[in-house]
Formats: C-alpha cells, sequence, structure tokens
C-alpha cells in the first residue's frame, strides 16, 4: 500500500465526521476524563512515582495513539499491571533517579514497540495465548491489592513478591494507623457499593439501564470528591498524619529526552521487553474485543505503532509506560464512542486538569486512592477461568498455573516470560510424539477411524498410519519408528497408506525421512501410498523427486486409496458351479 493510501486508510474515520457523531464523541470524552482523573492518581502511586507523573502520562500519549492506533474505542493511559511491573523496575533505584528511570523505560517500551511494528510484527500475538493473559491477569490483581492493602494500613511494605509482602503486612499490623485505616475501608465498601447500588437504585426509578450504568461507572468520583473535601476541611494529613497526596505540581508536562547513562538503558532493557510483550498483548485484546462487538477489526502492526508511540511520547514527556485501559476501553465503548476523537478530547481535558485542577487532589487521602485500586483489582480476578482451562486441557492448565504462580512468587515482570517460554516448551513437546494411529473403515460409509477407539474395519494386507500433527525434523524420526513398529508386527502387509489429512507441511528434514521409509518398504516388497495429502504440501512435494520414486500412488482421499488397493476377493469359494458327477 502506498504512502498516500495508509494514511487515507489510517484517517478514514474523518469521512463523513459531523455534529452528530462530534457529540457522541464529547460525551464519552467527558465519562472517560471522570474515570481517569483518580485512576492516573492512584497508578502513579502503585507505580511508586509522584502522582503528576500520572498525569503527564494521560494527555500527549493519547495524543500519539489517536493518529497512529487503529481503535476506535481503546484508550490508552496509566493502568494497574503495567504501574506494577514499572514499580518493579524501578524500585530497587536511588529514589532521585526514579521518575527519569520511569520515563526511559517507557521510551525504551515505545522504541521497542516501533521496531517490532514496522518489521510487521504483530504475529507475535499469536505467541501468548489466553490462558496465559488470563492467569497472567489474575495474579497481578492478586499481586496489586497485596501491594496497595499497606496503605490501607498506613504501614512500609518494600518486599515484590506475594510472600514478602504478606509477611510484611503480618508483622505490622499491630502499628497499622486507625485512621488509614477507617478511610480505607469506607472507601471499599462505597466504591463497591456504588458500583452496583447506584444504577440499581436509577433502572428502579425509570432511567434506562445503559445510562444507570454509565452513571455508577461515574459514581467514584464524587465518593473522592467527598474524601477531599472531609480530608481538607479535618487536616487529616497535618493535625492526623494520614498520608495524603500532597503538592502536585500544576502545568503540562516538561519535553525531555531522559537523561540516562548508557549502562542504565541497558539495565532497563530486558524489562523494556516483557513490558512491550504485556502491553502489546493486552491492549490488542481488549481492542479486538470492543472491535468484534461492532463487527470490525483491528490491525495488530498498527496496534504495535499506536501503542509503540504512546509509550515513546510519554518517555519524553516525564511519563511512565502505559498501554490500553480494559475499564476505560469499555467505559468508551458503553459512552457511545465513535472515533478516535475520543482520545484527543480527554488529552486536552487531562491538560486542563494539569493546569487548572491540581491543587484541588492535595488532600485526597493515599488509603482512598489504594481503595480504588483494590476494587478496580477485583474486577480482574478470574479464578474461575484458571480451572476451566485446567479441567479442558491439563498441558493449558499447567501453563496458566505456572504463569499465575510466577507472577506471585517471582515477580509480575517475569509472569508471562514464564507463561510464554511453558506455552511453547509444552507445544512443542506435542509437536515432539504426535499421534499416528493405524485406522479402520467404518462399514458402509466413506469414514476412517482409529482402531485402537472405533469398531471399525482393517485389512490384513492394507494398513493406514493418519498422521495428525505437520511433519518436521524434530519429529520425522518418529514417523520413521512408528512405520517400522507396524511392518514388524503385519507379516502378510504389502501396501501402506499414510493419511495425511493433518499434515500442514513437510520439511527437508522430514522429506529426507518419507525417502528413506521409501526405500526401507521397497526392500520389503512393501508399496508406500500417500492419501488426503493438503494441496499446498502436494504442490511443495512436486518440487522433489518423492513423487516420482514413490512405490505406490498419490490418492486424492482415503477412501478413494481403500478401493483401489482393496484385495480381489477369492470368488473361487463362491462358485455355483454344480458338480453332477459326485
Amino acid at each position: 500500500m502506498s504512502v498516500k493510501g495508509l494514511i487515507s486508510n489510517q484517517y478514514s474515520w474523518l469521512s463523513g465526521y459531523g455534529r452528530g457523531i462530534f457529540t457522541d464523541d464529547l460525551l464519552a470524552a467527558i465519562v472517560v476524563t471522570i474515570l481517569l482523573v483518580p485512576q492516573c492518581l492512584a497508578y502513579a502511586l502503585l507505580a511508586g512515582l509522584p502522582p503528576q507523573v500520572g498525569i503527564y502520562a494521560s494527555i500527549f500519549p493519547l495524543v500519539a495513539y489517536a493518529l497512529l492506533g487503529s481503535s476506535n474505542y481503546l484508550n490508552v493511559g496509566p493502568t494497574a499491571v503495567i504501574s506494577l511491573m514499572t514499580a518493579a523496575c524501578i524500585a530497587a533505584l536511588p529514589e532521585g533517579t526514579r521518575i527519569v528511570s520511569a520515563g526511559a523505560l517507557a521510551l525504551l517500551t515505545g522504541g521497542i514497540l516501533m521496531i517490532a511494528g514496522l518489521l510487521k510484527a504483530g504475529f507475535i500475538m499469536n505467541f501468548v495465548s489466553r490462558p496465559v493473559v488470563s492467569a497472567y491477569i489474575t495474579g497481578a490483581a492478586l499481586l496489586i491489592i497485596f501491594s496497595q492493602t499497606k496503605h490501607i494500613l498506613g504501614v512500609s511494605v518494600n518486599s515484590q513478591t506475594a510472600s514478602g509482602m504478606v509477611n510484611d503486612l503480618i508483622s505490622q499490623i499491630g502499628v497499622a494507623k486507625g485512621l488509614a485505616v477507617l478511610t480505607g475501608f469506607l472507601a471499599i465498601m462505597a466504591f463497591v457499593s456504588v458500583r452496583k447500588l447506584v444504577p440499581f437504585l436509577l433502572v428502579k426509578s425509570g432511567l434506562r439501564a445503559k445510562t444507570a450504568k454509565l452513571i455508577g461507572r461515574m459514581a467514584p468520583i464524587l465518593i473522592i470528591a467527598i474524601f477531599v473535601i472531609v480530608s481538607a476541611l479535618a487536616d487529616f494529613g497535618g493535625r492526623y498524619g494520614l498520608a495524603i497526596v500532597g503538592d502536585v505540581p500544576a502545568g503540562l508536562p516538561p519535553l525531555e529526552f531522559p537523561n540516562l547513562s548508557r549502562g542504565a538503558y541497558e539495565d532497563l532493557l530486558i524489562p523494556a521487553i516483557v513490558i512491550a510483550i504485556v502491553a502489546f498483548v493486552d491492549s490488542t485484546s481488549t481492542a479486538q474485543e470492543l472491535a468484534s462487538r461492532k463487527r470490525g477489526r483491528v490491525d495488530a502492526n498498527r496496534e504495535l505503532l499506536g501503542i509503540g508511540a504512546a509509550n515513546a511520547v510519554a518517555g519524553l514527556t516525564a511519563g511512565y509506560p502505559l498501554n490500553g485501559s480494559m475499564s476505560r476501553s469499555a467505559v468508551n465503548f458503553s459512552a457511545g464512542g465513535k472515533t478516535p476523537m475520543v482520545g484527543l478530547l480527554v488529552a486536552i481535558f487531562m491538560a486542563l486538569t494539569a493546569l487548572f485542577l491540581t491543587p484541588v487532589l492535595q488532600a485526597l487521602p493515599l488509603s482512598v486512592l489504594a481503595a480504588l485500586i483494590i476494587v478496580a483489582c477485583l474486577n480482574l480476578l478470574d479464578f474461575g477461568s484458571i480451572w476451566r482451562t485446567w479441567t479442558y486441557s491439563r498441558a493449558d492448565g499447567i501453563t496458566a498455573l505456572a504463569t499465575f504462580l510466577a507472577v506471585l512468587f517471582l515477580g509480575v515482570q517475569w509472569g508471562v516470560l514464564a507463561g510464554v517460554i511453558l506455552a511453547m516448551i509444552l507445544h512443542i513437546r506435542m509437536s515432539l510424539n504426535p499421534r499416528i494411529p493405524l485406522v479402520g473403515h467404518f462399514p458402509g460409509t466413506e469414514h476412517y477411524r482409529d482402531a485402537t477407539k472405533y469398531n471399525v474395519e482393517t485389512n490384513d494386507f492394507v494398513k493406514t498410519l493418519r498422521i495428525d500433527e505437520g511433519l518436521y525434523y524434530a519429529n520425522a524420526r518418529v514417523l520413521e519408528d512408528r512405520v517400522a513398529t507396524v511392518v514388524s508386527e503385519n507379516a502378510e502387509m504389502t501396501d501402506l497408506v499414510l493419511m495425511c489429512t493433518g499434515v500442514s507441511h513437510i520439511d527437508a528434514s522430514a522429506l529426507s525421512s518419507l525417502h528413506e521409509i521409501n526405500r526401507r518398504l521397497k526392500t520389503l516388497d512393501i508399496k508406500l501410498h500417500i492419501s488426503s495429502m493438503q494441496g499446498p504440501v502436494r504442490e511443495r512435494m512436486y518440487r522433489s523427486d518423492f513423487l516420482e520414486n514413490l512405490t505406490g500412488s498419490v490418492f486424492l482421499s482415503q477412501h478413494d486409496a481403500m478401493t483401489a488397493l482393496q484385495p480381489e476377493p477369492d470368488w473361487s469359494q463362491f462358485s455355483d458351479h454344480m458338480d453332477i458327477h459326485g
């Protein structure tokens, strides 16, 4: 596609854009902003960064994604999982370098994603299975809940693993601050209640369910406003020593390159790769889910560019790594947002917040922000998905469980890598030992099934092996051994058919094995035949001399093969000649 065509496709949503669509986008942007303001403060807190960093990460990065991303509904910005991963990366660094290190981490993450986008590497989405993503999010959500409990109790916790956090919390529970516990638990109860109670009461009063749900999602901003007012009037921070947000500098984020040494960037490279993978997979999954509801689609390669550009801009504007938010994107969709204009409008509203509203947030208790994070993460817990995966497939269940445990006990930054690597290992292990059963014929049909599982007809002279996996260098010898076993167990066999229904590819090593099988069978006066070979595989086979040297034939279907190879019956035993001389 030409550059002009690409640009035209990128901004096709501008065609026909009018006042009606703008009104829908404006309403959605207002709703998303109301949700984003407290979240960006809370997630910056979770990342171990000052609250203004969360605001900075919610302005210009949104513009970058709106210009380059492919989703009409995805809202990028600070999220719980990426914030926790950022915290794990910068927690051990000197406090004075954490902000600039977070910016450098975002810049590296963005660079990695954009390079992957230019290389059309969107296919990497296929390497991360849904069980891994689900288990990872559940583990990270539980870890986040543990990490935020310290603010509810008003104590200090430095560990990055679940066991360490729990031990620290238990050891310090005796010195918990009563006011922090009170405000934290009241906030949790309020956030949980309004999300369910407010929509219910509004529907009962005659309001549409969709509108009531949207109002319920905006209710947390009212709760936060109440806590801010009470905290400011009672001077929770000064008189009672309750941890509050404190001074939040007003103004737009500075434009500057994160000034770190080359060695510091090298130390952040591996964490940036892990964050890039999680950000891309999580964002693209959310974008695809929302697009499918409108019978649309997203372009994985453009998502790499869009999310990468958003992170790179965040790194250059004093922000930190970010990705697409599942909750805010769902709110955007439900509120009637139609185009990427929503992201541009949210960026404007957040810029106004940074310029004029930051003084209002100073008295907000950290325990209330922690409560907001905890309630958000409760909705991400999905233990049922892990159990369903386990009952359906032990291999996938082991992968999901290992991912979950790795997040809790190794750290959030390694959990997704553990899941991806284990999933690949188990897949390779399965492909190393493909199923190659003997098959037989269902009488009166053209169907052939595994002879060990079904009551089917078999033939002493013509045997069929069905190959249920692509053949490549790592499993080709397994086929050779399987053929040798069948030959040794069937002394009367004259023909062997390889039924290739499940063979999607045959590499050069596997082709050499087929040559060897053909040669060995020829020395035993056994003909080798091929049936049900897929078109692309057959076309590639014609590039070699295998089919020319094949001792048998290539059949379009297994039934064609058995019809042609079926031995003629011994008609003499059915002779109707009557011996009149007996």
